[in-house]
């Protein structure tokens, strides 16, 4: 059967090519670090609407001048809302700024307020370090149960380790791309980054299943043992199956590219870390997963 091929000599480069943008993912979360939000941190976030227009200029003038609202990070949401972050605020100081709004700008309408404490924060950071934790060893173990009946010349390990090490490569690359946006266009890791990061955990691990699942039901027709019939094998599921995922993606990349063009400001950084999540982990279920399946199946058997 005619096919393109992706591995042979050609799965050293892509490898290469995802170690490459991995390090510089690594490097941009040392270099700029992820700019944590209140959920994490602890704060108070409050998105404001004025009954009267205002210039965006006068309104951080007077939200600045206000001792109540301490550290204020503002945006403009819409027209005449404004978001603002800042440290946590009392109850009764948050009227008093209602209050002293009001007289400026007319009625102020209250779209969302969020006032976070310290101690709630760090309980929201260990919950989603345990969530991230045992998404990653239930994907292994599902893998490991799903191709168990692959013994030979693949162990069905391989394939959940090789997954989740896919599943790694796009994290840490996605956050890292983040960090990146972060920095120029004031995105924060809030609750709804911990809900990106699970989605594209899932997303991957789905893309990288679809061309495992073809390898394995091919591994399944015919016993192999050279290196280079199950390259070709890989091979062969690997465009097989590459209209498949290449479809799925790109209708969750189209989406989520018009979100990010024309959805609020409050759900903006949520959108853009899925966009950055889906375009990487579309890439490494081509050129990660299957070239890193057959590197590994290739040193196994020359060892042998």
């Amino acid at each position: 059967m005619e096919h393109y091929q992706f591995l042979g000599r050609r799965k050293t480069v892509w490898l290469g090519l995802s170690l490459i943008i991995l390090i510089l993912g690594v490097i941009a979360l040392f270099v700029w670090k992820l700019p944590f939000g209140i959920d994490f941190r602890g704060g108070a976030v409050f998105e404001l609407q004025t009954e009267k227009p205002i210039e965006e200029g006068e309104f951080r003038q007077k939200i600045t001048s206000l001792p109540q609202v301490r550290s204020p990070q503002i945006s403009k949401t819409g027209e005449s809302t404004y978001l603002i972050k800042a440290l946590p605020i009392e109850s009764n100081d948050y009227r008093t700024v209602i209050g002293e709004l009001e007289k400026d700008y007319g009625t102020i309408t209250e779209k969302q307020f969020q006032n976070v404490g310290p101690t709630v924060s760090r309980d929201l950071a260990r919950k989603a370090v345990i969530a991230v934790i045992l998404a990653v060893i239930t994907i292994v173990l599902y893998l490991a149960y799903s191709f168990r009946e692959v013994t030979y010349p693949v162990s069905s390990w391989r394939f959940g380790l090789i997954a989740v090490v896919a599943l790694l490569h796009d994290l840490i690359i996605s956050v890292g791309i983040f960090a990146i946006l972060a920095r120029f266009f004031g995105y924060e890791i809030d609750a709804s980054f911990i809900t990106a990061l699970l989605t594209i955990m899932g997303f991957s691990v789905h893309d990288t299943i679809v061309v495992f699942d073809r390898i394995r039901e091919n591994l399944n027709r015919r016993q192999l043992s050279a290196e280079t019939q199950f390259e070709l094998i890989a091979d062969q599921s690997l465009t097989q199956t590459l209209n498949r995922s290449l479809a799925t993606s790109l209708t969750v990349i189209f989406t989520l590219t018009a979100l990010t063009i024309l959805g609020g400001e409050s759900i903006r950084g949520f959108v853009v870390m899925l966009l950055i999540g889906v375009t990487v982990g579309t890439y490494s279920s081509i050129f990660t997963a299957t070239p890193l399946l057959a590197w590994w199946q290739a040193r196994v058997t020359r060892r042998k």
